[in-house]
């Protein structure tokens, strides 16, 4: 009986044993499946850092690449800022040249009529030119300022006339 019970046990351990085997196997698939996971995670995450890597320098260039063309077009603007400023300064030179030529012009004309005309006569025509320069609406204060200046300069000019003539009348004779 003892080789019966014996063949009895055995199919019991077999089953046991095979039991086992299965789930060696199921673990060993199950560890099999858990190392490709962890491969394929190590994977994802090397691309992953990869990918940020790329992100960020791409990030930095195109940071870069704004703060360069900015600064280029702010020089640029700056440059043609001044050049307009240039050009205006220099259209404004010329604007008061003519403007003092046309004045000078004026002021010989002025100085041909009086010696053919009296004394009065230049003191009117200074009159009239200074009522018609109060008349006129200037543009820009330059030419303000510039039509006060002939204002001003005018009734200087007519004031030294009046001097000079009464200096003339009564100046001192040098005594012998």
């Amino acid at each position: 009986m003892d080789q019966e019970e014996t063949k009895n046990d055995s199919p019991p351990n077999s089953d046991k044993d095979n039991e086992v085997e299965n789930l060696k196997a199921k673990i060993d698939q199950l560890s099999g499946e858990l190392t490709t996971i962890k491969d394929s995670l190590e994977k994802r995450k090397s691309e992953t850092t990869t990918l940020k890597i790329l992100f960020y320098t791409a990030l930095g260039v195109l940071l870069f690449g704004f703060i360069y063309s900015n600064q280029t077009l702010q020089r640029a603007q700056h440059s043609n800022l001044e050049a307009n400023i240039t050009a205006l300064q220099s259209q404004i030179n010329h604007n008061l040249l003519s403007l003092e030529t046309k004045l000078h012009e004026k002021i010989i004309d002025l100085e041909t009529q009086s010696s053919e005309k009296p004394d009065s006569s230049l003191h009117n025509s200074i009159k009239s030119m200074n009522h018609a320069l109060s008349e006129l609406k200037p543009e820009t204060q330059t030419m303000d300022e510039l039509i006060r200046k002939v204002k001003k300069e005018s009734e200087e000019l007519s004031k030294l006339i009046k001097n000079e003539k009464y200096n003339k009348n009564f100046s001192p004779e040098p005594v012998p």
